[in-house]
């Protein structure tokens, strides 16, 4: 049997709440350039990056295969397409409407194997002439070349070619008691015209005819052959099907690869700094951050953002400040590498450091939220309820102006509990809030624990659209206020008299 594990998937589940992650930090469109238009790219990719459980042994095994996919990216692309075209011309070729009838079952399957043997003496030859170094490609190679080699090869071909069509089955049967056939056996058929074939047709043979017309007999033969091939049709359906699903586990796992190097030719097309992620359960650090899905909408490098953090077991950040500053494409980046690292790929970072692989949730305010005048709350709070059953420690949770949609007193009160617990249970949380009240109690009750965030603003006003460390700032209405309200004083002062 032939053993491999590229990605090291085993049976973890996706998150609870996958489809809200997807869409709050805007997966598809990451996806969209890993996959570059390829389905199975794109669903490989969508399922690792949201699996539940990781570790940090899994992050290490696919960063390794992901740098080995790049050095030998040519190899990787001519297995990938020899898998999907093998899977392909399997798929058009063999046809099984019924498992009932061994000739079809046995002719067909004889058709896939040869397909298929074919593929595997490719896959052999491009697999020998790469330089693999990485526990996940070099176990991939070894246990093809034990598995199968030139005679393996050579056997499964003369064996599809004597059960094809048109060459003829030959078999022998014994007879037993009541003349009764049994010990049903293939034979190898004699090669015509070759010396051995002369040498064993000297002396004596016995053979019988039927006659055409005799339909009975015809139909007794045609009988003992189905018989005899029902003997070897399962054999010969269960090793089509394992080389047929070697093949499709083959590609999946291959599709990964194949999204790693598109995704670094988008990294180097823009400019885009690369780096593998390290876990210290001390700190978290990331020095030029980038928000990958707005680099994807823009084509260029967007503002980066550095921090540098001793972690306590757990850590909560808080966003705060003026609107446009930052804030929301900030906790995208953060999210989007969270994920990648855990995947085993590189970063948009100069360097990236997490306290722990942790499965990453978000709960970011829907706009239907934002609109609603009766329920809104409730739906929040369900919306997160559904998170906190899945929470484990070294987790992380995302949150966007959680809780806004009641009055800013209730909200506080509750911001606080929510978050104490969340972070008392050994859970990193990052939060957008607008929340004063919560922020200035939270910050003082979790000192060791709490970054603050807010947007950059130089002196002259300008926004960098960076976060910084700070305190909680006065937002931009009481400047609009001044520019207008000057503008109106102006527009609205007497016209001078002549």
């Amino acid at each position: 049997m032939i053993h491999f594990d590229l990605l090291k998937i085993g049976n973890s589940p996706k998150i609870t709440t996958a489809e809200d992650v997807r869409a709050d930090l805007e997966l598809d469109k990451i996806i969209g350039i890993a996959s570059n238009k390829d389905r199975l790219v794109a669903e490989t990719w969508l399922e690792v990056l949201l699996l539940r459980d990781s570790s940090e042994d899994i992050m290490r095994y696919r960063q390794e295969a992901v740098k080995d996919a790049l050095v030998n990216r040519e190899a990787v692309q001519k297995m990938y397409l020899l898998a999907r075209e093998a899977i392909e011309k399997a798929r058009r070729e063999v046809f099984i409407p019924r498992l009932d009838d061994p000739t079809l079952v046995v002719y067909e399957t004889s058709k896939g194997i040869e397909i298929l043997v074919d593929a595997v003496e490719k896959l052999l030859t491009i697999l020998t002439s790469a330089k693999f170094s990485s526990k996940a490609f070099s176990e991939l190679m070894s246990s093809l070349t034990e598995n199968i080699d030139s005679e393996f090869i050579s056997s499964a071909r003369n064996i599809a070619k004597i059960l094809a069509y048109g060459e003829g089955i030959d078999f022998s049967v014994n007879i037993g008691n009541y003349n009764c056939l049994k010990n049903p056996v293939l034979l190898v058929p004699k090669e015509r015209n070759s010396l051995i074939s002369k040498i064993l047709s000297i002396g004596k043979e016995y053979t019988f005819s039927i006659d055409p017309r005799d339909e009975a007999g015809l139909q007794v033969l045609a009988d003992i052959k189905r018989w005899v091939l029902s003997q070897i049709a399962t054999t010969m359906l269960n090793a089509y099907n394992r080389l047929r699903n070697f093949f499709e586990d083959l590609a999946k796992q291959l599709s990964f690869y194949i999204g790693v190097i598109n995704m670094n030719d988008f990294f180097e097309k823009i400019g885009l700094p690369k780096t593998y992620p390290e876990v210290n359960p001390r700190k978290l650090s990331f020095e030029n951050l980038y928000c990958l899905s707005l680099a994807i909408s823009t084509l260029s490098k967007p503002t980066p953002n550095t921090l540098d953090s001793d972690v306590d077991g757990s850590f909560a950040i808080l966003i705060t400040g003026a609107n446009r500053g930052g804030k929301t494409t900030f906790l995208k980046a953060i999210g989007q590498a969270l994920l990648l690292t855990r995947a085993g790929l590189f970063v948009p970072a100069e360097s990236f450091i997490i306290p722990t692989p942790g499965a990453i949730y978000t709960h970011f305010l829907r706009e239907e939220e934002r609109r609603m005048s009766y329920g809104k709350f409730e739906d929040e709070i369900r919306r997160f309820r559904s998170i906190v059953d899945s929470l484990k420690r070294g987790d992380y949770i995302l949150m966007d102006e959680s809780f806004s949609s009641t009055n800013p007193v209730e909200a506080s009160i509750v911001a606080e509990n929510i978050v104490s617990a969340i972070v008392d249970s050994g859970i990193n949380v990052a939060y957008i809030t607008f929340l004063h009240d919560f922020i200035y109690r939270f910050t003082n009750r979790y000192s060791k624990k709490t970054v603050l965030l807010v947007p950059e603003r130089l002196k002259d006003g300008t926004r960098t659209f960076r976060l910084v460390r700070g305190f909680i700032q006065p937002g931009y209405a009481m400047e609009l206020w001044r520019k207008i309200s000057a503008t109106l004083s102006y527009s609205t002062s007497p016209s001078p008299t002549v």
